[in-house]
């Protein structure tokens, strides 16, 4: 859940990324928390855990707890799914892929065994007679205590044990880290190897020897076969390094050709005796002694580890959430001074881009505004937040641009007025002799250039019909836009005409004067953007 928090408001990315990666842990957690119920829910399914969850001892309990898988087991336990001793409880596991299942099923119900939890692997090299298969077992139990390391939150302590056919003895246990045997005549009573042999009978003495050379030779098959699995590299897991090693000698009769036989028959050509008993110590089948040296081991209570964790998540979290923010607060400082140095950086009279960095600017300064507003967003936050200090000189680069300067506006020309009795006839639109000084002066005075137009207008008087009259008027400024075409070298597309007729008067029509003076061109010019461009010429 943090993940996602961290990944929507803070990571510093874009929105398609952080739908896409919000969707990846989504998933991600949902396939973690399927497979962490299916490995226990397949466990209720496939054994009857009801019997040993009703024969656990009481949540008080604070003995060893040891999870016992390998080769045997059924025999080890005649069916039981526990074994509850004074030294501590055994627990069956049936199989040694479940050791990590069963461990989660017994922290569920009692979450106080947490720091109680140990591991045991049975061998039984009378049992089995491949070595490869054997292999594979060891791995996988190495593989399941790195399991159960993370689930209890500690190392679990390991010890290994194994049984050979042979008539009742004590137990017989090598610790981790030292070559020297013990021998255990009862819980509380251990003996050097050394020691035990001189005791009892000389009878008593032969038999121990004998049993002493099988010890000293199951240590070095141990050391042979067993010890180089739990403590290669080439694993994925880390070594393990059991804490004991123990064997004990039962009336279970081997199997033929089995592991151990081989292997005495590769060193010494001989055949390993069975000794048959009518039965052995059912309460030596358990390494009891061994139990003792397990060390006290409190630990921390689930609900403390669990209030530790959530503690170490949420500061992970925070140092995450301030490390993306901080990041997103450079970015944003890096974008706006950079806008920022842009715009200093030109020159003032540059106007285009200056006008360009300043709308920027503008931007950012909005920006700013709304985040003062409506607040600052949060993956901005964590008092990370630099746009106190950058609002000022971004307001004061914007109030210090300077637009540039307006163009003066000409003002419009005045229109040349030529009346229309020096250029033509009455009722006549052609020009009449002695017109040519009128116009030319009127040539002079307009000059046709780039995005302006001449414009010729006619005009009349209101008398006569005013169709008639419109006629005539447009016809006239045809005349004189005709002669001013032909005599300068302004181009046609320069020029445009119009008839108005007696439409727009400048005088009155009822006195001679007046209608006088409403006879006449008038020659302006007027801007367009698309007259008198000049016209492309073909090069050839």
């Amino acid at each position: 859940m943090l993940a996602l928090i961290l990944c929507l408001f803070w990571f510093p990315a874009g929105a398609a990324f952080k739908v896409i990666s919000a969707i990846v842990i989504v998933l991600i957690a949902g396939v973690a928390w399927f497979r962490t119920g299916r490995a226990v829910r397949a466990l209720r399914e496939h054994h009857n855990m009801d019997a040993l969850l009703a024969a656990l001892p009481g949540e008080n309990y604070r003995l060893p707890i040891v999870l016992t898988a390998g080769e045997g087991i059924e025999w080890l336990f005649e069916g039981a799914p526990l074994r509850d001793t004074t030294q501590g409880c055994y627990i069956r596991v049936p199989a040694l892929a479940e050791i990590g299942p069963l461990a989660e099923l017994l922290i569920s119900v009692r979450p106080e065994w947490a720091s109680q939890l140990n591991a045991m692997l049975v061998l039984f090299p009378e049992q089995q007679d491949d070595l490869p298969v054997m292999g594979v077992q060891i791995r996988e139990f190495r593989f399941q205590v790195s399991r159960l390391k993370q689930i209890c939150g500690q190392r679990p302590k390991v010890m290994l044990i194994g049984y050979l056919n042979g008539h009742h003895a004590p137990w017989f246990n090598c610790n981790a880290g030292s070559c020297e045997a013990r021998i255990w005549a009862g819980i509380q009573s251990s003996h050097e190897l050394s020691d035990w042999l001189r005791s009892g009978t000389p009878a008593e003495q032969d038999r121990k020897l004998r049993q002493a050379v099988r010890f000293e030779a199951w240590i070095r098959w141990m050391k042979k076969y067993v010890i180089p699995e739990c403590e290669t590299a080439d694993q994925p897991c880390a070594p393990l390094r059991p804490l004991a090693t123990g064997l004990a000698f039962v009336a279970r009769p081997p199997a033929a050709n089995n592991l151990w036989q081989r292997w005495v028959i590769d060193k010494t050509t001989l055949i390993p005796a069975t000794i048959s008993e009518s039965s052995d110590d059912e309460a030596n089948r358990f390494p009891d002694p061994l139990l003792g040296l397990l060390p006290e081991r409190r630990g921390y209570p689930p609900k403390v580890r669990a209030l530790g964790y959530a503690m170490l998540m949420a500061l992970v979290f925070l140092v995450a959430a301030m490390f993306c923010s901080s990041w997103n607060n450079q970015q944003l400082l890096h974008e706006v001074t950079s806008d920022l140095d842009r715009y200093l950086a030109i020159d003032m009279n540059n106007y285009e881009p200056k006008a360009e960095a300043l709308k920027q600017l503008k931007q950012d300064a909005l920006l700013l505004e709304d985040y003062q507003r409506n607040g600052v967003p949060s993956r901005l936050g964590f008092w990370l937040y630099p746009g106190e200090r950058l609002y000022p000189p971004l307001m004061a680069a914007i109030r210090s641009y300077q637009p540039p300067p307006q163009p003066k506006e000409m003002p419009p020309a005045e229109p040349i007025r030529l009346d229309s009795m020096s250029l033509f006839e009455v009722g006549k639109s052609e020009l009449k002799e002695g017109s040519t000084k009128v116009l030319v002066d009127a040539l002079f005075a307009i000059k046709g250039k780039p995005g302006w137009i001449v414009l010729i207008t006619g005009h009349t008087d209101a008398t006569g019909d005013a169709n008639a009259n419109m006629k005539l008027s447009l016809a006239r400024a045809e005349a004189v836009r005709d002669w001013m075409i032909k005599t300068s070298d302004i181009s046609a597309t320069c020029f445009a005409v119009r008839g108005y007729g007696a439409t727009q008067p400048v005088a009155t029509n009822s006195t001679d004067a007046g209608r006088a003076k409403n006879r006449r061109v008038e020659i302006s010019l007027v801007p367009d953007a698309e007259a008198c461009q000049p016209i492309a010429r073909d090069p050839d």
